[in-house]
């Protein structure tokens, strides 16, 4: 298996745990952790300086991770623990596209929209 994919699988398996889990059972502040680093790894992975680097696919996956925890903040059907968490956690994703934007011209703009979003 080559790291690729063992970072691509992992990211999956974490990304279907924490979208899809209804109830409370203790679990929660693993699986946002795990879901968080998973997501962060796959877009350091793509970095700039990387061997693979694909600035889309970075600020695909940041992306991706903070507007997930923003839904799952906002949706009422998701237990309070779980949203609480992602609420705490939130930062890291917005200071990784913070790190990403600030390489661009144009990124002070989209930084701002995220901000935008999250108020």
């Amino acid at each position: 298996m080559t790291e690729t994919t063992f970072y691509t699988n992992h990211f999956i398996k974490q990304k279907i745990s924490f979208l899809f889990i209804k109830m409370m059972n203790g679990l929660e502040h693993d699986l946002v952790a795990n879901y968080i680093q998973s997501s962060l790894s796959l877009a350091t992975w793509y970095r700039k300086d990387s061997d693979f680097a694909n600035p889309l696919l970075e600020e695909l996956f940041l992306r991706r991770l903070f507007y997930n925890l923003l839904n799952t903040i906002n949706d009422a059907t998701k237990c309070p623990v779980l949203r609480r968490i992602c609420l705490n956690q939130i930062h890291e994703p917005l200071i990784a596209l913070k790190h990403y934007y600030n390489q661009s011209r144009t990124g002070h703009k989209h930084f701002l929209l995220l901000q935008k979003d999250l108020k």
